[in-house]
């Protein structure tokens, strides 16, 4: 069943529900009223007439007193202690055919004949004779039943006049909250169809919940097709970067499979060229591989890590490799922060390594606290980065055409790897660069 027939049912069977309890009550409650009510009035005639009679004496008398005091279709008769009437006065001859029996005590009563109420009065009294006798005073309900029965059609029409514009709003209302529903149904099925990303059109600010899911769904559109273009642009750039060692790789192999193996020089040369390549490939799958990884997957080992001892036996291993000085800068002794030791080695060589590369002039790494954090920044004097690629160089495969060539040996992944590895210790990087005079990366990290 659809949400909107839901909506219709749901609000038409509740309502209906609710009428029929409170049509049920008011009838109920007017008929109490009303039956109590010709109760207390026959009471009231009974008591009086059982007053008007006590001092008349003849049977004549009586009659013609209570003649005279009859109700409209009611009846009123004397009966004696074996239940038989000795005096009948009515004009309804149906009446006398009721049932009567003899009480010793005042009582009101609703009875039922030939499927028409009664409300029934008996007083006990004392006859001219002196015997005991039983005044019955019956007055017909049916004007009441007739109320009840208009009461019962206002109450029937009042309920389906009530249903029809509830009817009608419910279907307002289920229309006013599918609309949006409906629109994102659409705009999916228009996306699928065209494989295309569309936002639904937000007319009013509403602030209610169907703007919010309107505008929630916009923001994921808005991730979803910034998503799509990092990984169809990751796609093509890796593509791209993966082509030209490829080409070179199949180029010597083929000059070898040709007449190098012939030639020693060439030989030795090949071998250099596609070893290089090969090497440079598996590290640039490798760095690949570790940003195409979910976050989850980045899970820090975290431990007490000091940064000094970290930064000294990073610089070794990295001296050792470009035979170029390294110098701690540092007033502790100890930097000591909670972090995934190896991350932050790899972070350590991801920076030195590229400032070795576009500088060759000494390297200073500092150390130490500030404002309740660790930091460290690696200092270069090389050839410094331009203003407009400054906010560009944490992007996968992004190169400055200055410094970043393919001379370098880098693949444009190592400064990316090396925000993720900041961004996953809630931590910052901070980039400051001069052209000609050089550049520096300072990190910070939580303690």
């Amino acid at each position: 069943m659809k949400i909107r027939n839901k909506i219709h049912l749901f609000l038409t069977v509740w309502l209906l529900l609710i009428c029929l309890v409170i049509n049920t009550s008011i009838y109920f409650l007017y008929y109490k009223i009303t039956t109590n009510d010709k109760l207390n009035h026959v009471s009231v005639q009974a008591e009086n007439f059982a007053k008007t009679l006590r001092p008349i004496t003849s049977y004549t008398s009586i009659y013609e007193e209570l003649e005279a005091r009859l109700p409209l279709n009611g009846m009123i008769r004397v009966v004696k202690e074996n239940s038989h009437s000795i005096m009948t006065v009515t004009k309804e001859t149906g009446l006398k055919e009721m049932i009567s029996k003899y009480k010793i005590s005042e009582t009101n009563e609703l009875k039922s004949f030939k499927g028409i109420q009664y409300a029934v009065s008996n007083v006990p009294i004392i006859w001219y004779d002196g015997s005991n006798m039983m005044l019955e005073v019956t007055i017909s309900l049916a004007s009441t039943h007739e109320s009840l029965k208009i009461l019962k059609l206002v109450l029937i029409v009042a309920t389906v006049v009530v249903l029809i514009p509830t009817f009608l709003a419910g279907r307002m209302l289920s229309n006013f909250i599918l609309r949006p529903i409906n629109t994102m149904i659409e705009t999916m099925e228009e996306m699928q169809r065209k494989s295309i990303f569309k936002k639904l059109e937000l007319k009013n600010n509403s602030k209610d919940e169907l703007y919010k899911l309107g505008n929630t769904f916009n923001k994921l559109m808005d991730i979803l097709e910034n998503n799509f273009e990092k990984q169809q642009q990751f796609v093509s750039d890796a593509s791209h970067e993966l082509k030209t060692p490829v080409t070179i790789i199949e180029s010597y192999a083929s000059m070898l499979k040709r007449w190098g193996m012939k030639d020693p020089i060439l030989l030795e040369e090949s071998v250099e060229a596609i070893y290089s390549e090969a090497v440079r490939m598996k590290e640039m799958t490798k760095q690949m591989l570790m940003l195409a990884n979910q976050d989850t997957e980045w899970i820090n080992d975290y431990q007490q890590v000091d940064f000094v001892s970290l930064s000294v036996e990073t610089s070794k291993l990295i001296k050792s490799v470009y035979n170029q000085n390294i110098s701690i800068c540092t007033q502790y002794d100890r930097v000591v922060a909670r972090a995934d030791k190896q991350k932050m080695k790899q972070l350590l060589f991801i920076l030195l390594d590229n400032a070795l590369k576009y500088s060759y002039s000494a390297i200073k790494l500092y150390v130490g606290y500030k404002n309740d954090r660790v930091f460290f920044t690696v200092e270069d004097h090389g050839i410094g980065i331009p203003k407009e690629d400054i906010t560009h160089i944490f992007d996968r495969f992004y190169r400055v055409d200055k410094a970043r060539n393919r001379e370098t040996g880098g693949t444009g992944l190592g400064l990316s790897i090396a925000k993720k590895i900041v961004d996953t210790h809630g931590g910052n990087i901070d980039v400051g660069s001069t052209e000609g005079v050089g550049t520096s990366f300072t990190v910070s990290i939580p303690k």
